[in-house]
């Protein structure tokens, strides 16, 4: 096949512009540290790289979700705290106004005492985090706990000594634990739940009413109730108050105790996802990042093949009689 001037130069043009190409889109790599540029460079290493980068992304939603759950339990280790420490003034309050040795007014003066203690308990059990209720389970718009005209405690406007059994109280979180399923939906078994209920915290028991005594089991109702007969300066029979003070007491320091269990397995998921992110990142790195000295060796060896054909090109290509008229 005889060869012309005219396919020689198409060819070596095409050629030139294909090897002017790649070094351009190499100068790009290394500029961008990156070992493609498109999807199409590289499917499959592409598609690796995004299933890392999907990982990536929602570690960082665990992270965060995690963030806001220690937020929430140390809102509700304030709050309880909170409770704790009435507690304890509440014991001691009724066991100097049931010595038998206070007057009158010490003793009114104590009762009115409890029921300032009553709205600082409801205050508490009323304690949000970030604009939510934490103490009303998923149930977080609105004010979980109030109270009647009879100082009796309100859970969502129901009575709390007449419920013949306490609600479970949930609020699932994901943090990674495969607790949500394809469908959407919470999986309980593997779930992170949060939620500490207010009336099993102020309670002994699974029970709020009141024993064969008439002693409620609930430590808001149990205040009414003593506040009551203080204003009456009724000291007599306040020893089973008292000890049902001290067992309520007892349970609450137990849910204090269980907000550190909880926080430290916060942090243990928090190192977990930290370690998962590194080892991610560190793949991702792998599939997508440049070495910069094999890049600039590769970009070397384009520049010196570019180069190349520009010379091959002057002595393959004949003048043409433009190049004599200039």
């Amino acid at each position: 096949m005889r060869l012309t001037n005219n396919m020689l130069s198409k060819n070596y043009l095409k050629n030139l512009n294909y090897t002017l190409e790649k070094l351009n889109n190499m100068n790009t790599r290394v500029a961008a540290q990156r070992k493609y540029m498109r999807f199409a460079d590289d499917p499959a290493t592409s598609l690796k790289a995004m299933k890392i980068r999907k990982q990536i992304s929602r570690i960082e939603v665990y992270k965060n979700n995690l963030n806001d759950i220690q937020g929430i339990l140390d809102q509700y280790e304030t709050s309880i705290s909170n409770i704790n420490d009435i507690v304890k003034e509440i014991v001691a309050q009724v066991m100097q106004a049931s010595n038998g040795t206070s007057g009158e007014s010490v003793v009114k003066t104590v009762a009115e005492t409890l029921r300032n203690y009553q709205k600082d308990i409801l205050s508490a059990l009323n304690a949000k985090y970030a604009d939510d209720y934490i103490f009303g389970g998923d149930k977080v718009e609105g004010p979980p706990f109030s109270e009647n005209e009879n100082h009796e405690l309100l859970y969502f406007g129901q009575e709390v000594g007449g419920m013949s059994e306490i609600p479970e109280e949930h609020r699932y979180v994901d943090i990674g634990l495969g607790l949500i399923d394809v469908n959407g939906n919470t999986t309980p078994k593997t779930a992170f739940d949060i939620a500490i209920s207010g009336i099993k915290l102020l309670t002994v028991g699974n029970n709020s009413g009141n024993d064969e005594n008439g002693i409620s089991y609930n430590l808001y109702n149990l205040i009414d109730q003593i506040a009551d007969k203080l204003e009456n300066v009724d000291t007599s029979n306040l020893d089973g108050y008292i000890n049902r003070l001290q067992d309520i007491a007892e349970n609450v320091r137990l849910q204090y105790v269980s907000i550190g269990e909880k926080s430290n397995y916060v942090k243990y998921m928090q190192d977990r996802l930290d370690s998962e992110k590194i080892n991610a990142v560190n793949k991702q790195n792998d599939l997508e990042s440049l070495d910069t000295a094999e890049g600039i060796i590769e970009f070397t060896e384009l520049e010196f093949a570019y180069n190349a054909c520009l010379a091959m090109g002057a002595k393959l290509l004949q003048p043409s009689l433009l190049d004599y008229l200039r």
